[in-house]
């Protein structure tokens, strides 16, 4: 149970870093552990963008297709433009 709680602190930990990302560099790092925290060390040979795409149906599954594939655009972009439009939204 522990280790649950850990683990699931340390998702939102790198979920919320990537979320607020003042940088590309600390977007990327923040995907590559977050794919490592939910997939396993196994996925960071697979391209990031397959990697956080199937992250995103894990975290933010959506019953209609239309709407997961805005989901899945939205996580990739904190990750290419993490200074973008998405960040200021929210303020």
């Amino acid at each position: 149970m522990v280790f649950m709680d850990r683990h699931l602190q340390q998702v939102n930990t790198w979920y919320d870093t990537l979320m607020f990302a003042n940088s590309p560099k600390q977007a990327r790092t923040a995907a590559r552990e977050l794919v490592k925290l939910v997939l396993g060390e196994g996925a960071l040979s697979q391209p990031l963008e397959e990697s956080l795409r199937t992250v995103c149906r894990r975290l933010r599954p959506a019953e209609d297709a239309k709407e997961q594939a805005r989901f899945e655009a939205e996580f990739l972009e904190l990750v290419t433009a993490p200074t973008s439009a998405s960040h200021t939204i929210a303020a």
